[in-house]
């Protein structure tokens, strides 16, 4: 009754529905001790008889977890730092210790946490089922666990995770370590597939564990040790072997494709094309691969490195309920075999999905855990504190239902919030009250981190803590560098491979070039004539600006899609660590620009033959080239800071259209004694169009002698309005002068648009290098 009075005195000044939600919230809450259900959520006992298991077994973990697994301890996402344990966050639900200033610690609020703490542990050889309605912090969770919660996301990470070979009473130190991406400890499947779509599986899986092979390689450098890279044998055989256990042969020599593109994005070439591509190739084309076959090829991909769990975010996201069975069937499967833990979050599991599930984990809005433990068990434990699941409903869907907020209904969802937080404090009293969830000690956290810093260190070392031998280094040295040419020959391949399969794409912008070429050509006849006229300096200044324009548009576009496209694979690589970005930018230019320049060639040949231009066939084929290979680094440079080709795109267009207009040369003259600000002329000397028009023109009015105009004298008057004073010179020079390029040389232009490129494939490098994935370790969580 004393609780109650209190109770009544916080909720004086609240309306009537919400002071009464509020007294029954405290009501439930402090009626937790009345129900024994320890037993059920912590051993994992599904009758009735777990309410009498002995507080020796709850309390003795060696029994409970003998055959190791993932564990965490206090894990919590939250907008705002908020170090708190959960034994502190039950502190919210017990209202005997209520008071005004602890309450309203920022910590306290929902609104502060994406997920509330939890602690967990999932054993080797059992796939775990995350459940809940949406914004339940499904993902944040699986991030948490897997390291890969963004930095960028400003958010604060707390808590532990760590993984246990065993975990038993005498157990060495050793058994407990922190695992990492970058070593291929996690394994970690995205809700989307991501592929380089013009490869073929065995391609892909081939590349994948080529990669790894060479990974080892260099790990074992050092050591020496070259057993550890033939005990898996040849990656072909590694991927023919992944092919073959998730039933990939059939579709292994069939292009990956992307089905939300016409005939699977791979590119509807003509009939002879086809079948001299198919003469020459084994590769098949047709329209992709399923969303199943996708899927499965995903989970080979993230398997090349064996890794010790297996994370998967929606991996039934696009797929029928059939082939969603398949799939999760799979990785429940692997997880057996392989005996090591899996995760994977579920937004609406069928009754036989539910049933493949070993363990679960039942999150509400907020990331608050209900429930964690045996799947068998959820019904039992549900019951027991009073929410029976009907026998003709399906458990995953009743869970869910029960912690979700009608969000259409305020009253409604004050009661759902009254519930959904009654079961998190009531899983939460359950597990400490029984001590299912015991915390490393802080000597064991050390044993921890110096564990992981050791195994690293012996990795990246030799195994005895000698210094090596001068013989050894420079045999070291070689092996390196021959491991750095191996991964820049098949990351260049990959590359080729994705260029030149683009059937489609290459003869769209081969018969762009040449229409184009034609256009311009057509639109400034004063050109063609052969002559050399004053009425036709505006004519090649513009043709030849917009010919700049046009190609260095199109080559900046194609490379930020395909740029930003590859990006989502390249950060599962980044994090893997399997090359650097110094290898993959050379591969992507070797493999890009040769490609890119034989269309500005054949725009630049096409150009000269249309029209009279003075420039040589060789000069133009030089300036279009090099200012195409200036456009691609631009692009180059744009992606690598870009995270989707939205964005990519989002930040290419407005720098173009700077570019562009501070490059293009005003045909009626340059005011000498008007220049442009100092941000303009640092915009002037990153602008590409900038150089190639005055290497251009420099080329084509340098030493013009202009013919003798019939009109004479008046001709030119006449001409005045229009050509302002470039209709009174009387050779190419005069021309050059007014347009302030005088004293301009053609070499020196083009070298200063070489040397940008080189800036922008250096702004790239250092692009890819601190502007890719950065995550928070879990390992340094404290």
């Amino acid at each position: 009754s004393d609780r109650i009075e209190r109770m009544i005195d916080k909720t004086t000044k609240m309306n009537g529905i919400n002071a009464v939600l509020l007294i029954l919230t405290n009501l439930l809450c402090s009626s937790v001790d009345a129900v024994d259900v320890a037993g059920i959520s912590g051993s994992g006992g599904g009758d009735d008889t777990t309410d009498k298991v002995s507080s020796k077994s709850k309390n003795d973990d060696s029994l409970l977890h003998q055959s190791g697994g993932l564990r965490w301890q206090d894990l919590a996402v939250s907008f705002e730092k908020c170090p708190l344990t959960t034994a502190l966050v039950l502190d919210k639900y017990k209202y005997d210790n209520y008071h005004d200033d602890y309450y309203n610690q920022h910590c306290l609020d929902d609104s502060v946490w994406l997920l509330h703490p939890s602690s967990g542990f999932v054993e080797n050889g059992s796939l775990c089922g995350i459940i809940g309605p949406s914004g339940a912090g499904k993902s944040t969770l699986l991030s948490a666990l897997g390291g890969t919660t963004p930095r960028s996301s400003g958010v604060f990470l707390t808590g532990s995770v760590w993984y246990e070979e065993c975990l038993l009473e005498n157990s060495p130190s050793n058994s407990r370590y922190h695992l990492s991406q970058q070593e291929g400890d996690i394994a970690m499947l995205s809700q989307h597939d991501n592929f380089f779509d013009m490869l073929t599986p065995r391609e892909a899986l081939e590349f994948a564990a080529y990669l790894e092979s060479q990974k080892q390689k260099s790990k074992h450098t050092n050591t020496g040790d070259d057993t550890s890279n033939k005990k898996n044998g040849d990656h072909r055989e590694i991927a023919e072997r992944k092919l073959a256990v998730l039933g990939l042969m059939g579709v292994a020599d069939r292009r990956i494709g992307d089905r939300t593109k016409i005939n699977g994005g791979g590119g509807s070439s003509p009939l002879w094309l086809h079948k001299m591509m198919r003469g020459l190739s084994k590769v098949r084309g047709g329209g992709g691969l399923s969303g199943g076959e996708r899927r499965r090829l995903s989970v080979a991909l993230e398997l090349i490195t064996e890794p010790k769990i297996f994370l998967a975010d929606e991996p039934t996201t696009g797929l029928d309920s059939s082939q969603a069975e398949k799939v999760v069937k799979l990785i429940s499967t692997l997880a057996k075999e392989r005996n090591v833990p899996s995760l994977c979050t579920l937004h609406q599991p069928k009754s036989s999905i539910w049933r493949t599930l070993d363990q679960v984990i039942l999150l509400a809005p907020g990331g608050k855990m209900c429930y964690a433990g045996d799947r068998k068990n959820a019904t039992t434990y549900f019951k027991h504190i009073g929410y029976e699941c009907p026998s003709d409903t399906n458990p995953a869907e009743y869970f869910i239902d029960l912690v979700t907020i009608d969000t259409d209904d305020p009253a409604q969802g004050l009661i759902d919030e009254t519930r959904i937080n009654w079961l998190h404090h009531q899983f939460l009293h359950s597990c400490i009250t029984d001590n299912i969830w015991p915390s490393p000690s802080s000597e064991e956290r050390d044993i921890i981190k110096h564990q992981t810093h050791t195994n690293r260190d012996i990795t990246n070392s030799g195994t005895d803590g000698r210094f090596p031998s001068l013989s050894s280094l420079l045999r070291n040295k070689l092996r390196g560098v021959a491991n750095t040419a191996n991964r820049f020959g098949a990351l260049l391949l990959r590359s080729w491979r994705q260029n030149v399969r683009d059937t489609n794409t290459i003869l769209l912008r081969l018969g762009a070039s040449v229409l184009q070429a034609g256009l311009f050509a057509s639109i400034f006849p004063s050109v063609r004539d052969g002559k050399s006229l004053p009425k036709s300096i505006a004519d090649r200044v513009a043709l030849l600006s917009f010919g700049v324009i046009n190609m260095s548009i199109m080559a900046l576009m194609k490379t930020l899609v395909l740029f930003a496209n590859e990006r989502s694979v390249v950060v599962r690589e980044q994090m893997r660590c399997d090359y650097y970005s110094l290898e993959y930018l050379l591969a992507k230019v070797v493999a890009e620009i040769p490609l890119d320049t034989s269309f500005a060639m054949v725009f630049a040949v096409v150009l000269k033959r249309l029209t009279g231009l003075r420039t040589s066939t060789a000069t133009l084929i030089k300036t279009y080239c090099l200012m195409t290979v200036s456009s691609v680094s631009l692009g180059f440079a744009i992606g690598s800071v870009a995270s989707s080709v939205e964005t990519a795109m989002s930040l290419g267009m407005p720098i173009m259209v700077i570019f562009m207009v501070v490059g293009i040369i005003n045909p009626s003259g340059v005011d000498p004694d008007s220049p442009p600000n100092r941000i303009m002329q640092w915009l002037k000397v990153a602008s590409p169009i900038k150089w190639a028009i005055e290497a251009l023109l420099t080329s084509e009015f340098r030493g013009m002698v202009f013919e003798l105009n019939d009109r004479g004298i008046w001709g030119k008057l006449e001409d005045l309005p229009r050509m302002g004073a470039l209709s009174m010179v009387d050779n190419g020079d005069n021309v050059l002068t007014n347009l302030g390029l005088g004293t301009a040389k053609y070499s020196d232009l083009m070298e200063k648009l070489a040397i940008l490129s080189g800036v922008y494939l250096l702004m790239s490098w250092l692009g890819l290098s601190y502007f890719g994935p950065s995550f928070i370790d879990t390992e340094i969580v404290q």
